[in-house]
């Protein structure tokens, strides 16, 4: 991993998987997940509404939690179909953006996130 990215505060990711844990979800992480991470190039993935894959050697990035608890929520709400990903990445970090500071993101993961969304709108306006 990149020496510039901030990890989350082990403390406060803690307090984030208990919650979510306690709300019926599963953060699950072993060395098969870190593969399956490694082979689709992420740091951590939401499978449904309930189960995020998150890496086992290291805590997550705030960006990369966030963005796994949202997309749990889109999955709740029967929102992701299997032809939306590029709309439901861009709610996402739409969403990252617009609160960077409620959620502790860094300015670097924040350049990254609006990187990352331009890249998503192009890809967007291409399937169109």
């Amino acid at each position: 991993m990149n020496g510039d990215v901030i990890l989350m505060d082990k403390e406060k990711f803690s307090k984030i998987k208990a919650a979510y844990e306690k709300n019926g979800g599963v953060m699950v992480s072993s060395s098969d997940v870190d593969r399956h991470l490694d082979k689709i190039g992420a740091e951590a993935a939401t499978l449904n509404k309930d189960t995020i894959l998150i890496r086992s050697d290291r805590i997550p990035t705030a960006s990369a939690i966030f963005e796994e608890l949202i997309h749990t929520a889109q999955h709740k709400n029967g929102r992701v179909k299997s032809d939306n990903w590029v709309d439901m990445e861009i709610e996402a970090k739409t969403k990252l953006v617009r609160n960077k500071s409620q959620y502790g993101i860094t300015d670097l993961e924040h350049q990254a996130t609006i990187k990352q969304l331009e890249s998503l709108g192009k890809l967007k306006k291409e399937g169109e």
